[in-house]
């Protein structure tokens, strides 16, 4: 019997345009888009080669993050096309690839220490004590769904 590898790519998901409307990105949506991107650059061969194998694990509005299963070896080819993917459904965005993981446990706690650096970092910029109480807890509201 032979065992089956996987990779999974953790992107961000930021968006294209400059409104605070939710990001409501499905994940069907994303899946078809990122087959779409995948045949544009590398053409019907690296669109059949992640196919097999490919599914959005995680997808969260609120952090704008998702978890894309893959199989190890095409995952280079799903790699280097995420950059180019420019829509998701009817909205502008841009996937930034932040972790390639080769279980989704070291993807959820890549997850908590890069939300835990995202506080931090918005901690920094807040001036008084009521700013970084709101900015806590609208952070840990976002990450208590892992």
């Amino acid at each position: 019997m032979v065992r089956f590898k996987n990779r999974y790519l953790t992107a961000e998901i930021i968006p294209g345009d400059s409104t605070t409307q939710p990001l409501n990105v499905k994940k069907y949506d994303l899946l078809a888009s990122v087959l779409d991107v995948t045949e544009q650059i590398h053409g019907e061969f690296g669109a059949a080669a992640i196919r097999n194998g490919l599914e959005i694990k995680y997808c969260n509005e609120s952090t704008q993050i998702a978890i894309i299963r893959c199989r190890h070896g095409p995952h280079r080819l799903l790699a280097s096309s995420l950059p180019f993917l420019s829509t998701v459904g009817k909205r502008k965005v841009q996937l930034q690839s932040v972790y390639t993981g080769a279980t989704m446990v070291r993807c959820f706690k890549f997850l908590k220490k890069f939300h835990e650096d995202k506080i931090n970092e918005a901690l920094k910029t807040c001036k008084t004590e009521q700013e970084k109480k709101k900015v806590i807890e609208t952070m840990s509201k976002a990450t208590l769904e892992f």
